[in-house]
């Protein structure tokens, strides 16, 4: 992280120019990121002031994505105290930071003062369905747009999250056995190759099963569908990594929805999963 060559003009007391701008850079976009995360830890309010080392392990516990640069601003962090405490004179430094590292350091500072938003996401299309509405109507969507999560409304109001998997724990919370065996206590085998190739529609037992399948109410699916409240309603200004970040507090999180200001009552502008979310991130 830092340049210290024993035969550098420095140890004569004389630091370049190249040095010197470096140092600046470093000491200047330290500063920014740590009244950044004095501001975003609400510490100038409180009337107090934390450490850096502990603004660094507090803002980083609650900005997961972030958290990825922990090890590398402690390392900033002391630094920055070698820099400042430990210099002879106005311009002799025990050691000066490499361009890598003031690159890099720079860089969080962007990151962190100006974090993506999730207003990207509110180009998405994003269809709801009624907690009335038929299971058929859903299956129709998963195959005509590949869709695999909407949220549920009911009176104008987002209540919970049907998903595809969710439909088929819907399917698997019944009597499997006793759907799948024949009058003659076998169960049924397709022909060989029959699953293989798309074929003519044909009646029988199958499409009847699919027909009632399609004919029940969401709301039945996700009276026996325990991971229908398992998402999280965030306003379109939210960042993207504080939305990450609610996987950490709940890692069973299947969605988050993005509404204007964070309300059920709104329209959905937006449906992202972790995966979603980390790529969002990775591509700034």
């Amino acid at each position: 992280m830092t340049d210290q060559d024993p035969r550098s003009p420095r140890d004569n007391g004389v630091d370049t120019s190249a040095d010197r701008d470096r140092i600046d850079r470093f000491e200047a976009a330290y500063n920014r990121i740590d009244r950044e995360m004095q501001r975003l830890l609400n510490n100038a309010r409180e009337g107090h002031r934390r450490g850096f080392a502990s603004s660094v392990r507090q803002v980083c516990s609650e900005r997961r994505h972030f958290g990825r640069h922990l090890d590398f601003l402690l390392e900033a962090g002391e630094l920055r105290n070698a820099l400042v405490h430990n210099r002879f004179g106005h311009s002799e430094y025990i050691a000066v930071p490499t361009a890598a590292t003031v690159t890099q350091l720079e860089r969080i500072d962007e990151e962190l003062r100006k974090p993506v938003q999730l207003r990207a996401l509110a180009a998405r299309e994003v269809v709801t369905v009624s907690i009335d509405d038929r299971v058929g109507h859903v299956l129709a969507l998963v195959r005509d747009k590949g869709f695999v999560r909407f949220p549920v409304t009911r009176d104008g109001r987002i209540v919970a999250l049907l998903t595809a998997s969710g439909v088929l724990r819907w399917v698997a919370s019944h009597d499997i056995e006793a759907c799948a065996v024949s009058v003659d206590g076998a169960v049924p085998r397709a022909p060989a190759g029959a699953l293989d190739e798309p074929g003519p529609t044909r009646g029988g037992e199958g499409e009847r099963i699919i027909c009632t399948i399609a004919g029940v109410r969401v709301g039945e699916v996700l009276a026996r569908d325990h991971r229908r409240d398992e998402f999280a309603i965030v306003p379109r200004d939210a960042t993207a990594d504080a939305a990450l970040s609610r996987w950490t507090h709940n890692p069973r999180l299947e969605a988050i929805i993005v509404t204007e200001n964070g309300k059920p009552d709104e329209k959905p502008l937006g449906i992202a999963t972790a995966t979603d979310l980390i790529k969002l991130l990775d591509a700034r």
